[in-house]
């Protein structure tokens, strides 16, 4: 079984939002869970809008949508790569919920991996204002001007693969190359450790084959942690 391995090029842009809509929009101060009074939130959710896809329809979130949802939400809070701790203003009374929406603008294969990296790119560039709480009168001043950067401690990177005719693996597939394949597999390296292997089915791949693939996903994985990296200036 042959394995391909050639990568679409990746590019970021970022700080396309207008800090005060930024803030009133996807970042909010509520109380937090009981059973986690120190921990805030973070709640990705990921939209396949008509334009990405003629595929897609308005409406409710696909099914598509609904499992990249889940998973990214699963592999953010499994890496620990952000302390929802990091999150907390006031414990039992206040912390930040971080709404992260990820919008597809074209469909065009390796979904996760697209949005995994796109998260974590943009996690890297969030400042968090600081915040004022009196407990006593129940009050909260935010100051816009001052800001605290959000620490993340790794970067998960998501690398998928797609079995074709049962015999050829081709790395970061196209949308195109993924409906013929016989079997998809994305695995997530946290550094440079593997993390999880997400595989719905579809053709099996031997031990060695699952290894290449591992091996490849490690390589990818310390180009895009370093891409992002220089990105944001860090």
């Amino acid at each position: 079984m042959g394995l391909i391995m050639k990568y679409r090029i990746l590019s970021f842009n970022f700080r396309t939002i207008h800090p005060v809509k930024y803030l009133r929009d996807y970042l909010e101060l509520v109380a937090p869970k009981t059973e986690e009074p120190e921990s805030g939130f973070i709640v990705p959710n990921v939209t396949l809008p008509p334009l990405c896809s003629p595929k897609f329809r308005p409406g409710p979130p696909s099914a598509l949508a609904q499992t990249l949802t889940h998973l990214v939400a699963s592999i953010v809070m499994n890496s620990q790569c952000l302390k929802l701790q990091d999150l907390c203003i006031a414990p039992e009374h206040l912390v930040w919920v971080l709404h992260c929406d990820m919008v597809c603008l074209d469909h065009d294969g390796a979904l996760l991996d697209a949005c995994l990296t796109a998260l974590l790119a943009a996690l890297k560039t969030i400042s968090l204002p600081t915040v004022e709480y009196n407990a006593d009168e129940d009050k909260k001043t935010v100051n816009l001007r001052k800001r605290t950067p959000l620490i993340i401690d790794n970067i998960p990177v998501a690398t998928t693969f797609a079995i074709i005719d049962n015999d050829i693996v081709i790395a970061d597939p196209t949308n195109e190359e993924e409906s013929m394949a016989s079997g998809v597999l994305s695995i997530v390296i946290q550094g440079d450790q593997l993390s999880s292997v997400h595989k719905p089915g579809g053709t099996p791949l031997l031990e060695m084959q699952l290894q290449n693939c591992i091996s490849a996903a490690k390589e990818r994985s310390q180009l895009v942690n370093n891409l992002i990296c220089a990105a944001v200036g860090q």
